[in-house]
């Protein structure tokens, strides 16, 4: 049984797995992000209400990234990494009703995903179409964390709206929002390449940072930077709301004067904000999104690899060159 496996800051691998190799949540990640739905890479039949399934194509986060850089020092090396992924049903535990093995399905289960074999909780794993085509294009994870973040959102008819970071994430987030009668929605990015999908995405203004004049009374930051949030809250106007999506892993600063003056409130839409941690229930709304083509990845995939390739998509990864938008790995040959 193949997984890949991040061996240790800046060396990740593929290979077969070891005992020591499965991925278990630190005291610190329970805290932090609540992981009771995990997936565990073991050799075993299911147990009542879990599935067994193996993953058919992976899908690089930034979050992946963190951990590879070290910018996340909390979880133990080596492990088998990974929360975004497609994965085909293998076996069924007694009572999983939903579920039957062939079905092309996605987990919300925290990390340990990328592994040709799984066992998880079957709750948590949704089913997908049967025909699903290029799997790049059915993975859920990032497009639930929009969905969720959008819920979140106060967003009203004639809002005069700004987005700024059209990275994957943001070109996400733009495909949900694009139908909303706004009176003026405008996205902001650095690289040409990613203003150039913004604007297939659905934006109606698609300018550089260093363009954007006014102010706005909603601001979404897909940056997860420092001069991202600047740009946010120098651009919201008064009375205005400043949505927090990108995620920012390390300390800031923000003028918090200048948001006093101006009755700014400032808004985390991470999935943490999400009611008892209920993120799982935006699983199966996101699904329907995607059938409807409100989602599409087509578009938004840059980089595909097989897993024998995992050092250069994360070479890759890290680079993120004019261009680069969102990197997948394939477990099987496509």
């Amino acid at each position: 049984m193949k997984a890949i496996i991040l061996e240790d800051l800046g060396n990740i691998t593929y290979r077969e797995v070891k005992p020591t190799d499965v991925y278990m949540p630190t005291d610190e990640e329970d805290i932090e992000h609540g992981t009771e739905m995990y997936s565990l890479s073991l050799d075993r039949d299911p147990e009542e209400n879990e599935i067994v399934v193996e993953a058919v194509l992976g899908s690089i986060c930034t979050h992946e990234v963190s951990l590879y850089k070290g910018d996340l020092t909390h979880p133990r090396y080596p492990m088998v990494p990974g929360h975004e992924a497609v994965h085909r049903v293998l076996k069924v535990g007694k009572n999983v009703k939903h579920l039957k093995p062939g079905d092309y399905c996605a987990c919300c289960w925290y990390m340990g995903q990328w592994s040709r074999r799984l066992v998880g909780p079957a709750e948590f794993a949704y089913k997908l179409p049967d025909n699903i085509g290029d799997p790049a294009n059915w993975v859920i994870e990032p497009a639930a964390s929009i969905v969720n973040a959008v819920s979140y959102m106060d967003l009203k008819p004639a809002d005069r709206v700004l987005l700024i970071g059209a990275g994957f994430m943001g070109l996400l987030m733009i495909q949900l929002i694009k139908g909303y009668p706004f009176s003026e929605f405008v996205v902001c990015d650095i690289k040409q390449s990613s203003r150039e999908l913004a604007k297939k995405c659905g934006a109606e203004v698609v300018i550089h940072p260093d363009n954007v004049v006014g102010e706005f009374n909603k601001v979404i930051d897909c940056t997860g930077s420092q001069s991202g949030l600047d740009l946010a809250v120098k651009s919201c106007g008064k009375a205005g709301d400043i949505y927090l999506f990108g995620w920012h892993r390390t300390d800031r600063t923000i003028d918090f004067k200048t948001q006093h003056l101006k009755g700014n409130r400032l808004i985390h839409t991470s999935p943490a904000i999400d009611d008892g941690r209920e993120y799982s229930r935006y699983w199966p709304k996101t699904i329907k999104l995607f059938e409807k083509g409100v989602f599409d990845l087509s578009i938004l995939i840059s980089h595909k690899y097989d897993a024998e390739d995992i050092k250069q998509a994360f070479v890759d990864s890290v680079k993120r060159e004019e261009g680069f938008v969102k990197s997948v790995i394939y477990f099987e040959k496509h």
